[in-house]
């Protein structure tokens, strides 16, 4: 069976130049820990500048995950 991997978009807001903006992770099934009672996701994404460091997202934070 083949890996799995999501975007990850945190809540939109307004970026420097007014326009909405949000940030956004692709990341792996693999790499991907729900913590229930501390009410977050921790995950390390795949691309991009943030690639292979640990991320910490409040689920309240969390606009869309889906597969990709």
């Amino acid at each position: 069976m083949s890996e799995r991997k999501y975007i990850i978009e945190s809540r939109r807001y307004m970026s420097d130049d007014g326009k909405m903006a949000f940030d956004q992770w692709v990341t792996s099934s693999n790499v991907i820990e729900v913590k229930h009672n501390e009410h977050y996701m921790v995950f390390f994404p795949l691309e991009g500048e943030h690639a292979g460091k640990k991320h910490y997202i409040p689920f309240s934070n969390i606009h869309i995950v889906r597969e990709i």
